[in-house]
C-alpha cells in the first residue's frame, strides 16, 4: 500500500469527480460511498483521514463513483437506504424511501394503540419500508402491503424476510384495489403523485427510479383519487386513511375527501410543505 490510496489523498479527487458532474452533494455522498466500501460509519471515514485502502477497496470505490458521477443514486449503489431505523433494501425496481415517508409513519403512530391487534393496508408499497416501518411499531398488527408491480414485490419480500416479518406483513400483488379483500384500520399510502408533463424534469437521481411509482397522470392525481374513492369500503368503523402528496396536493384532496363526507386534516413536513392528509369518514 502506498500513501497515495489514503482517505485524504483520494477524497479530495472523488470529490471534485462528482462536482463537474453536478451530482447532488458530492461531499457527503463521497464520504458515504467510501465508508459503504470500507463497512465503516461515515464519521469513521472522517477521523482516520490517514487510512490506506487496498487495491481491490480503491478499484470499488472508483468505480462506485463513476456510477454516482453517472448520476445514479446512491440507494441504488449501495442496495439499501436508512428508514425508520431499518437499511431497507432497494433496486432500480422500487422507490428510494424519503425522509418524508418517515414522518407520514410516525404521524399514524401516535393514532393507534401499539398493542392492539390492528389491520393495516401499505397501498402502493414498493420496498415495503411502510408496512415494515408500522410492523416495527405494531408488533401485534397485520399488515397487507399492496403493489401492481411484481419487481417491486420481489424487493417487498426479500426485505420481509430480511427483517423477519412474515408472519406480520403479506404481500398482494393488485392493481389499487382489484384483489384487495377484507377491512383495516389504516389504510396508507405513498403513491405515484408527480403529473406526468413534470417527470421528465426531475433530476437525475430520480429518473433512475421506476416511472410506475412516479407518474400519478395528467395532474399527479389519478391513483390518489382510485384509492380516495373506495377507502371507504374498506375501511373499519373509526379507520383512518393517511396519503403523502406532492407539495400543492395535499389542500385540494382534503376538499375532495370532505366533499364525499370525510374529515380530512392535512399535516406539514418538517420543511413547512402541506404534504400529508389524514381523513376519517365522518
Amino acid at each position: 500500500m502506498t500513501a497515495a490510496l489514503s482517505i485524504h489523498t483520494l477524497l479530495p479527487g472523488a470529490i471534485s469527480q462528482l462536482e463537474t458532474a453536478e451530482s447532488d452533494e458530492p461531499e457527503a455522498n463521497a464520504q458515504w460511498l467510501l465508508a459503504c466500501v470500507l463497512n465503516v460509519s461515515r464519521t469513521w471515514v472522517l477521523a482516520h483521514p490517514e487510512y490506506e485502502l487496498s487495491a481491490q477497496e480503491n478499484t470499488q470505490f472508483q468505480r462506485y463513483i463513476q456510477r454516482k458521477a453517472a448520476g445514479e443514486p446512491l440507494s441504488h449503489i449501495v442496495g439499501y437506504q436508512p428508514f425508520c431505523g431499518m437499511d431497507i433494501l432497494v433496486s432500480p425496481d422500487v422507490l428510494t424511501p424519503r425522509p418524508e415517508t418517515e414522518e407520514l409513519v410516525e404521524f399514524v403512530g401516535t393514532l393507534f394503540d401499539r398493542r392492539a391487534p390492528l389491520t393495516f393496508l401499505d397501498m402502493c408499497t414498493g420496498s415495503g419500508c411502510i408496512a415494515l416501518a408500522l410492523a416495527a411499531k405494531f408488533p401485534k398488527a397485520q399488515i397487507l402491503a399492496v403493489d401492481i408491480s411484481p419487481k417491486a414485490l420481489a424487493v417487498a419480500q426479500e426485505n420481509v424476510k430480511k427483517f423477519r416479518r412474515q408472519e406480520q406483513v403479506h404481500l398482494l400483488q393488485s392493481n389499487v384495489w382489484e384483489n384487495v379483500q377484507g377491512t383495516f384500520d389504516l389504510i396508507i399510502s405513498n403513491p405515484p403523485y408527480i403529473p406526468s408533463n413534470i417527470v421528465g424534469t426531475l433530476t437525475r437521481e430520480v429518473l433512475h427510479e421506476p416511472r410506475l411509482a412516479l407518474d400519478g397522470g395528467a395532474d399527479g392525481l389519478d391513483i390518489v383519487r382510485e384509492i380516495c374513492n373506495a377507502a371507504d369500503s374498506y375501511l373499519n368503523p373509526g379507520g383512518v386513511l393517511a396519503l403523502e402528496l406532492c407539495k400543492g396536493q395535499a389542500t385540494a384532496v382534503a376538499r375532495g375527501l370532505a366533499e364525499i363526507g370525510w374529515h380530512a386534516t392535512v399535516k406539514k413536513d418538517i420543511v413547512g410543505i402541506e404534504r400529508f392528509v389524514l381523513a376519517q369518514k365522518n
